[in-house]
């Protein structure tokens, strides 16, 4: 074999290498972004179970399903996940000092309230803190808004990969560089085929299969406390015994 074979040889394999390493590189890539986006999904739902315990103290609050109902209904939420969640208290509460037992149950109800805005807000957009590693940077933390973005950048580099790395072409282009492998192939009839697109094209990520509650924006503006107020003056008026009740036990709790 002279000099040339020898070149031809290092030129094959250095070629067949780089073609390799971009193949699965990139699908390596991939799978480290996919690894990253399970991580902050289940720090996300963590603060999703949060949101659900808060709403839960919050519909305990609300008395019973009628009140639960129109409560959600007067802030445009009839149809969200709010009020399914089932009204139950864990753990005790300040409550607010007023004159009044209506006064009290006020309070609590929009403390409660705007307790439970911000932690929804925090769960759909985030918050900045401090890096835990950099001093004076600051990040946003794992949020559902972010999570889609995410989900749908790592769909559009797999979409990508399968249009430009095939697997089939990968391969067919692996043979053909390896022109004695070829040779032998064709000399001994081997031809069986397979779909390797099919087999090995990485599939689109189902942001779906996290399963992350879907927990609307909550209003938070003036008109929408004062509504809040008014809602709560309302159920006072028709169950007074029931809101003394439930504020006893939150007291006891």
């Amino acid at each position: 074999m002279g000099k040339l074979d020898y070149l031809s040889e290092e030129m094959v394999e250095e070629t067949l290498k780089e073609a390799a390493d971009t193949f699965f590189g990139k699908r390596k890539q991939v799978d480290q972004e996919l690894e990253l986006l399970n991580q902050q999904a289940e720090e996300l739902r963590k603060k999703g179970e949060l949101v659900k315990e808060n709403t839960s103290r919050l519909n305990y609050l609300l008395l019973d399903e009628d009140s639960i109902n129109f409560f959600w209904t007067q802030l445009g939420l009839k149809d969200s996940v709010y009020p399914s969640i089932q009204g139950e208290w864990r753990g005790r509460m300040s409550v607010p000092w007023a004159m009044t037992l209506k006064g009290k149950y006020q309070k609590v109800l929009l403390s409660m309230y705007d307790d439970l805005k911000t932690l929804v807000r925090d769960y759909l957009h985030g918050r900045y803190v401090d890096h835990p590693e950099i001093k004076g940077k600051k990040v946003i933390t794992p949020n559902l808004s972010n999570l889609k973005k995410k989900a749908e950048y790592i769909n559009r580099n797999i979409e990508q990969i399968n249009r430009c790395n095939k697997p089939d072409d990968v391969l067919a282009f692996s043979r053909r560089m390896n022109i004695d492998e070829s040779s032998k192939r064709e000399s001994i009839g081997s031809g069986l085929e397979y779909d390797f697109d099919h087999d090995l094209c990485l599939s689109p990520f189902d942001f779906g299969s996290l399963k992350l509650t879907e927990y609307p924006e909550l209003p938070g503006g003036k008109k929408d406390y004062y509504k809040i107020s008014d809602i709560s003056m309302s159920i006072f008026k028709e169950k007074k015994e029931q809101v003394r009740t439930v504020l006893d036990n939150i007291i006891k709790k």
